[in-house]
């Protein structure tokens, strides 16, 4: 990758030429699992790791995009303004971190860069994401988290269930009681759509309302995929206009998931896909390794891999990707506004985490799900179990 870099190399190792050294400073910076940045006094870019790249959305990451990071955050502008003035360290353990339309938790120290005469060679600015520890201590907290009311998503759902099953009961016995061309059945009929739809939503909530629900094993992300293609009535024949295309890294590691679960994630994914494009167009799944590792709670590495479903519909505004994973926002007539918010909850109980962006490439969306190996897997290379791409 071809990314600003000016890594020390007045000083190679012994028995190392001044490449081989400068070689091996940007293999430590791109092995770290923190975004590092590296500014100048006039904020030029210096240097800047896989990592950054990945938190600040951008493979190719340039003077422009920094300042556009900058204006969108006005307190890590304000960090590097200080470090840069007082020459000290500065830190802040948590802070919104905001690259384009995602907001992400993140922690961050800056240090001054200083030259071998002492001089202020720029700043070094460290980013650590913080949200896979949220997500995973979210899930290991929700058995206890049952809100203010003190009534847990099970409690609610069956509180909810009971007068809706006596609704339904009484629509039912009404339509039989009217004549076929009577127009009572119809707002019967009605009642018992808008019963049904309820239902339906309790029974989502319920899915994923806590990770007990969830039964975790090592699986075959492809073959979840696969799985929720079928179902979506798109593999292994594809429908008219609509072509599917699959990019997937046959090395990958399994994965410690719920195939139901994730099936339920992805399923709704490719729909939303589907949905989205006016023949002819194209969708995309590919899956392959994420380039950084994670520190997860206990501090260890962590390694990822990342699944994306890509269309090529119209896109979204930066409002409608601002709503995107709020309750009850959708942009479809007939959408429930929940399909989103299950599925990250979903993939927030696996300790992964759901994304959305513009698809460059194809011209509509991009999302992304990233989800940890199973520990042990080696993040190249991997181990004994292997994730085939057959269906």
């Amino acid at each position: 990758m071809d990314r600003p870099a000016r890594f020390p190399s007045s000083a190679p190792l012994a028995g190392r030429p001044a490449r081989a050294s400068l070689a091996l400073w940007r293999n430590i910076l791109d092995s770290l699992g923190a975004a590092v940045i590296v500014l100048s006094p006039r904020l030029e870019l210096i240097a800047i790791n896989s990592a950054a790249e990945s938190l600040i959305g951008g493979a190719r990451s340039n003077v422009a995009q920094i300042q556009e990071l900058m204006a969108a955050n006005p307190w890590l502008a304000e960090m590097v303004r200080d470090c840069l003035a007082t020459r000290s360290e500065l830190s802040v353990a948590d802070a919104k971190l905001v690259a384009g339309a995602q907001q992400t938790a993140v922690g961050a120290h800056l240090s001054p860069l200083l030259d071998d005469e002492a001089g202020l060679a720029g700043t070094v600015i460290m980013l650590l994401d913080l949200s896979y520890r949220y997500a995973a201590a979210q899930a290991a907290g929700a058995n206890n988290a049952e809100g203010a009311l003190g009534l847990s998503p099970a409690g609610l759902a069956h509180e909810v269930k009971n007068p809706l099953t006596g609704i339904k009961g009484a629509a039912e016995l009404l339509i039989g009681l009217l004549p076929e061309d009577h127009r009572g059945r119809q707002y019967c009929e009605l009642i018992l759509d808008g019963a049904n739809r309820i239902a339906d939503l309790v029974e989502r909530v319920l899915s994923v309302s806590g990770p007990q629900r969830l039964r975790l094993e090592p699986i075959n992300v492809h073959q979840v995929l696969h799985q929720a293609l079928r179902t979506a009535g798109v593999f292994p024949l594809e429908p008219h206009g609509i072509a599917i295309e699959q990019r997937f890294d046959p090395s990958l590691p399994e994965i410690a998931g719920d195939s139901a679960a994730l099936e339920r994630v992805f399923l709704n994914l490719i729909r939303n896909a589907i949905e989205a494009i006016t023949p002819p167009g194209r969708i995309r799944l590919q899956t392959r390794m994420e380039s950084e590792f994670h520190l997860n709670a206990n501090g260890r590495k962590q390694h990822f891999l990342r699944v994306e479903v890509s269309d090529s519909g119209k896109g979204m505004s930066d409002e409608e990707m601002a709503q995107l994973f709020t309750p009850f926002f959708t942009t479809k007539p007939h959408g429930t506004g929940l399909g989103l918010v299950l599925s990250q909850q979903v993939v927030g109980f696996h300790g992964g985490k759901l994304r959305a962006s513009r698809s460059k490439e194809l011209g509509g969306m991009t999302f992304k799900v990233t989800l940890p190996l199973i520990r042990g897997e080696a993040a190249a290379g991997g181990g004994p179990t292997r994730a085939s791409d057959a269906p």
